[in-house]
């Protein structure tokens, strides 16, 4: 009957309240600037490096019954695909739950599925995660020595879990775990990105919006807003790049001299994140980006597509010391 003991048993169990209104500029700024977010998400540990950084840098990866066969399955969840496709439509379509066998026994998984069994997508939003996140360093080289024999991280899926309870690492230990798990996770940030550009694009150019703006050389990138640089290779007529440097490699940031102080604004090199033909594609799908070499993401709608180009850079970067 002391409402005192209910607070302090129930109030980690509240949901966390929407974040209302900003109240001040300190607040205001925090929220349209993608570095502050990406540090201000919760701590977790990467198990195959020891490392705890904030969840922005990692991966995190969930268990998923295979929608056909009902086997444990990782996926990588934060990308999940929005739709189902045909095939999973046709498997979820049965009576039993969709995580009915990994709540029962242990399925039994076999090792080394050939590459042309796996399904090209194993994860909706329709299907629920089973048990909790596992995270990883969202590093390709990492995720691909999962599956390097002597690599030192070889089958480390199997011990993704962690010290987490034996009842969710006995069904990590069995979960099939895709050999091409480091591509499926750079197309489907790759993926984001480019539907993220197209929508900002279309809202360019029909609604007069200014989320993208084309700079005419690096010295007009002072007069736009302070948001990411986007990188294209040189285009024909006067927007050839004039500059002779090398393009831009990976974190690379343009320092911009205010009265008092310097600003660096990151540049992202797209021919290098999406690859040259989804550069391509994405200015030719694009009339904001078609014209142009160098870009400026602008406004508080880009903070998501910026914290993607940056996760992105960090998924594709080589941390080798140069020789």
């Amino acid at each position: 009957m002391d409402p005192s003991y209910w607070d302090a048993v129930t109030r980690h169990q509240a949901p966390k309240a929407k974040a209302g209104k900003a109240t001040n500029s300190v607040e205001r700024q925090f929220r349209k600037n993608p570095f502050a977010e990406a540090l201000a998400t919760p701590i977790r540990q990467c198990t195959a490096s020891r490392t705890r950084l904030p969840s922005f840098f990692l991966q995190d990866f969930n268990l998923i019954s295979h929608p056909e066969t009902g086997q444990p399955w990782w996926v990588p969840r934060s990308l999940s695909w929005d739709k189902p496709v045909e095939t999973q439509q046709a498997g979820v379509a049965s009576d039993e739950p969709a995580n009915a066998k990994l709540e029962r026994e242990q399925p039994t998984i076999s090792e080394g599925i050939p590459q042309s069994k796996l399904p090209d997508s194993i994860q909706t939003t329709s299907v629920k995660p089973y048990g909790p996140s596992a995270y990883a360093l969202a590093r390709r080289d990492i995720i691909s020595s999962f599956t390097v024999k002597q690599s030192g991280l070889e089958r480390h899926y199997r011990r993704l879990f962690g010290g987490s309870s034996s009842r969710y690492a006995k069904f990590g230990h069995q979960a099939v775990w895709r050999e091409d798990m480091d591509s499926v996770i750079l197309e489907r940030m790759r993926q984001g990105i480019v539907e993220d550009l197209l929508y900002l694009s279309r809202l360019c150019s029909e609604d007069s919006r200014h989320y993208i703006v084309k700079c005419y050389g690096w010295d007009d990138v002072k007069y736009k807003h302070q948001g990411a640089l986007l990188w294209f290779q040189g285009s024909s007529g006067h927007d050839e790049p004039t500059i002779s440097e090398a393009q831009p490699g990976p974190f690379a940031t343009y320092d911009i001299a205010n009265e008092n102080s310097t600003t660096s604004v990151a540049v992202h090199n797209m021919p290098m994140l999406l690859g040259i033909t989804g550069a391509a594609g994405v200015r030719d799908k694009s009339a904001i980006l078609r014209d142009g070499f160098l870009f400026m993401l602008a406004g508080r709608r880009t903070k998501d597509l910026q914290l993607k180009l940056w996760k992105l850079q960090g998924y594709l970067a080589s941390y080798t010391e140069p020789s």
